[in-house]
């Protein structure tokens, strides 16, 4: 799964919360990252850097996504009611993405649960079936 595409996907995930408002990072003039989207919610606004490994035996470079590759699906999550709080935009994220996913992704791993999140803080590792991995991080 290419970097675009995720993007796409999130924008559209996003645009299903209630009370929300998305835009790509291009939108807001933000450069730094490529890839990216900024959500307004409950009164906060909060950036979400996309970065993506592509499959095996792929390049994230030219051409076409790939055709996607689908099995099962992970357990969905429960969309949470929005706050100021990065880790229910997180939550919300992943699970309106999950809610909509045709079985893309294998697994997903919120970075605000583990017991020793990483540096970020906030985010999330997607695992996709075809052995690609999407790292959604909260930017400042």
């Amino acid at each position: 799964m290419r970097p675009a595409r995720v993007q796409h996907l999130l924008l559209d995930a996003a645009a299903a919360l209630p009370g929300t408002s998305v835009r790509a990072f291009a939108a807001d003039g933000r450069t730094r990252h490529p890839f990216g989207i900024t959500v307004e919610a409950a009164g906060r606004t909060s950036h979400w850097q996309i970065a993506v490994t592509s499959a095996p035996g792929e390049t994230l470079t030219g051409g076409d996504d790939p055709a996607p590759v689908l099995g099962e699906k992970p357990p969905a999550m429960e969309a949470p009611a929005l706050t100021d709080d990065p880790a229910t935009v997180e939550r919300a994220l992943v699970a309106q993405w999950l809610a909509a996913d045709p079985g893309e992704i294998a697994s997903a791993d919120l970075y605000s649960t583990r017991p020793a999140p990483p540096a970020v803080g906030h985010g999330a590792t997607i695992d996709c079936h075809d052995g690609s991995r999407v790292f959604i991080n909260h930017v400042r």
